[in-house]
């Protein structure tokens, strides 16, 4: 089974409090450069339609479908959460967020490829 690939948001520091002196330059502007990437990424996974009697090669897209995009989402969150933790007063308790979509990500495309490998076993 093909493991589910994800655009690792690790690279962040953990979200657990406002900065102790706020920045004064505009951080807009790489909001709207998440924003675009993300729109970016997404144009990159079109979803594929599945037909009625499905093969386990067309589960198996979807799942890659589903990886793009939701790698994209967690990339662009990371991108949002930084900032509004920022510009927080009183600080974001964030830390786990980024495990939790990785891991309902992982779940969701997961379950698709298992019954992808499940259709390919019982046609061969």
């Amino acid at each position: 089974m093909a493991k589910a690939k994800l655009v690792s948001i690790a690279s962040r520091v953990p979200i657990t409090g406002a900065n102790t002196k706020p920045s004064t330059v505009p951080i807009y502007g790489a909001v709207r450069a998440a924003y675009a990437e993300f729109l970016a990424k997404l144009a990159e996974y079109p979803p594929c339609p599945i037909p009625v009697e499905a093969d386990s090669i067309d589960l198996q897209d979807r799942a890659d479908h589903l990886n793009g995009v939701l790698g994209a989402v967690i990339a662009y969150l990371g991108a949002i959460l930084d900032d509004t933790a920022q510009t927080a007063r009183r600080g974001l308790d964030l830390v786990d967020a980024e495990s939790v979509i990785a891991d309902l990500a992982y779940d969701l495309a997961g379950t698709i490829q298992r019954a992808a490998n499940k259709m390919a076993w019982r046609v061969a």
